[in-house]
């Protein structure tokens, strides 16, 4: 849609009334951001663990007003040029800071929210439909641009610039079709080449040091270059029907892996171009001209580029130090004798486990008021036979991969589970004692003191790195919602309870009020509540939205009430544990929890603008956290490992 002229004079008109006073109105802009979700001022490392105030801080005032006139002046720009233009900065540098923050489109919204409000209060007497919506386009607009430098670089995706076009993908698939039959020949080919380039890159292939036989009739080279050579062609056929680099058989994660713990550099992406051209240019010379040659070099720079990324220095917890060759030879022999046993070893792993300790058994979800014994728990299979397999495949990996990697899963998401469930260290030192007497008792021909070290050296490592995960920021907000309140004091009940029974009559306008004002400040949590999804019905009118609202704002307020009284939080028609399991299941996380409270005070706000002051926002602001709390401490619960 384009940004009309209308809207350009809304926009700088009240622009220009606006920045002499950039400096107030900027601060006042990300305090509004705070006051919805708190946790969004640990998005900044000048403002953690300060002691001064946010409305006091001058470091925070200087980047509000930095980053409230950047916006505006983008906005006032918008039609003249066309584009988003940015003062002294890019899209680009923006787009990398806010990736590396961990901005969230969530916090994207709280600021655009925050952003249209303090103009509306900036300039009342020129605000109208119009000027909001005007805003509101030149910032989505401001985001776009944003979001699109955004893009996670593990995807790969191309710059519009740089696609891999057609005819080049026509290029290359041409001339493979006609090498893969002869891949075996010419991927040796390919890496005799590199040698004689190259001599002393054979050093990074452990199965040729110190070998007697010829490269060229050394039998595990010639698997290796078959699947490279087969593997780089492939990647290069997908690539402008994909759009990002795909390869066979691996992962870019493990092809990373692999080429930084060898020791690959530049000189050698470059030799291996080079061969790799040169290869194909005599396999096939009718076809080779100087548009197949930029094809597969593009081809080829796109797979190198995406290898590249992923041959990031290994943090310390998950380096593999000191995992000797001997030791991955014990543990890769005695995991193949066990793997075609691994769903009975598995389940004998976590019997072994709720033996040395019966309460772990309530970490796990599925266990929980299960009539189904242990033994014969479908899930408990399942999922035991899941956890041993990849222990053991991340502890065969260990020395070729230089580091710990699991299957089907990420070491961040093992650690926020782990940590959700609130496993402990004792946790971690039972699994080990549980997971050696089962590969012993499994393989008691092999066990010996050395083995023993080499497993336990594996789990440990593989510990070591789920543990660090679970320190991260990230992961500490999960903990955010303590019961913060155990003395509810009387004040603070009558408070409440006044207040409450002024509402209590209007409950189903208020919950409505309450659920538009949190779908106003962040629009994608519409898409938490399954009967919203796909609905023609605007949210004001939709009968699903209203009985919902209603009963979510009557339940959170009855539950305020009753607090002091109750010493404990309870709720009506429903119990915790039912609500824990459908926000663990729904995905809400901190900032929907901090913006329903400020969703919250302000309908109750409005409600009872008579009665409203300081001590009473406080009142309802504990009863809310405590109400939080309570169903946050039930969404760990929930949370299987």
């Amino acid at each position: 849609m384009a940004f009309t002229a209308e809207k350009e004079a809304l926009v700088v008109d009240s622009w220009n009334a606006m920045k002499v006073d950039a400096a107030e109105l900027g601060l006042k802009f990300f305090l509004r951001i705070f006051e919805i979700t708190p946790s969004a001022s640990g998005l900044f490392p000048f403002l953690r663990d300060t002691s001064v105030p946010l409305e006091k801080n001058p470091k925070l005032k200087r980047h509000a007003m930095s980053v409230f006139a950047m916006t505006c002046e983008a906005a006032v720009q918008l039609r003249k040029l066309g584009r988003v233009i940015l003062k002294e900065t890019t899209t680009k540098h923006l787009g990398a800071t806010h990736a590396k923050a961990g901005i969230t489109g969530e916090h994207f919204e709280l600021m655009r929210y925050a952003l249209l409000e303090t103009i509306r209060e900036a300039v009342p007497y020129m605000w109208s439909p119009k000027m909001r919506n005007a805003w509101a386009e030149s910032y989505d607009q401001l985001v776009e641009a944003i979001k699109k430098e955004m893009r996670p670089v593990a995807k790969y995706e191309f710059a519009p610039e740089v696609r891999y076009t057609k005819e080049e993908e026509s290029l290359v698939v041409e001339s493979w079709d006609i090498i893969k039959q002869d891949a075996a020949a010419l991927g040796l080919m390919f890496f005799m080449r590199i040698f004689e380039i190259a001599p002393s890159s054979s050093g990074l292939f452990s199965f040729l040091r110190n070998s007697d036989v010829p490269i060229s009739q050394n039998p595990k080279l010639k698997r290796h270059a078959m699947t490279v050579f087969s593997m780089t062609c492939d990647s290069a056929v997908q690539l402008q029907r994909i759009g990002k680099v795909i390869v066979r058989d691996t992962t870019i994660r493990k092809l990373g892996a692999t080429h930084l713990k060898a020791g690959v550099s530049n000189e050698h992406f470059e030799v291996m171009k080079y061969a790799l051209l040169e290869t194909i240019k005599e396999a096939v010379p009718h076809m080779w001209s100087d548009k197949m040659r930029e094809a597969w070099g593009k081809a080829y720079d796109k797979l190198v580029a995406a290898i590249k990324e992923e041959m990031k220095p290994i943090p310390r917890a998950l380096q593999a130090t000191g995992f000797t060759d001997a030791e991955e030879d014990i543990v890769l022999r005695s995991w193949n004798a066990m793997k075609e046993n691994a769903s009975t070893l598995g389940l004998n792993f976590f019997l072994k486990i709720f033996e040395i300790a019966p309460s772990a058994s309530s970490l796990f979800s599925f266990l929980r008021d299960s009539r189904v014994s242990l033994a014969q728990n479908p899930k408990l299979k399942r999922h035991a036979m899941t956890v041993f397999s990849m222990t053991c495949d991340s502890a065969v990996q260990l020395h070729t991969l230089g580091k710990v990697m699991v299957k089907d899963t990420t070491l961040t998401k093992l650690g926020k589970v782990h940590s959700m469930a609130g496993i402990t260290q004792e946790h971690f030192e039972v699994m080990r004692f549980a997971l050696l007497d089962t590969i012993k008792e499994a393989v008691p021909h092999m066990w010996c003191p050395e083995m023993r070290n080499a497993w336990a050296k594996a789990y440990d490592k593989l510990t070591e790195a789920i543990q660090e995960e679970m320190k991260t920021p990230a992961d500490s907000t999960i903990v955010k919602y303590r019961l913060s309140s155990p003395n509810f004091t009387a004040e603070k009940e009558a408070l409440v309870h006044d207040s409450w029974n002024a509402m209590q009559s209007d409950a189903p306008n208020l919950g409505l009020k309450f659920f538009l004002r949190i779908f106003e400040i962040a629009p994608s949590t519409i898409g938490l509540f399954s009967f919203l999804r796909n609905a023609d019905v605007p949210l004001h009118k939709n009968p699903k939205l209203k009985r919902h609202a209603m009963i979510v704002f009557s339940m959170t307020c009855d539950s305020a009430t009753q607090l002091r009284r109750a010493g404990k939080v309870v709720v009506k028609e429903t119990t915790i544990q039912k609500l824990g399991n459908t926000h663990f299941k729904a995905g809400v996380m901190t900032e929907h929890f901090e913006l329903t409270r400020y969703a919250l005070l302000e309908t109750i706000k409005e409600a009872v603008p008579y009665m409203w002051s300081a001590q009473m926002k406080n009142a309802w602001a504990e009863a809310f956290d405590n109400l939080a709390a309570a169903i946050r401490g039930e969404m760990r619960a929930y949370t299987s490992l």
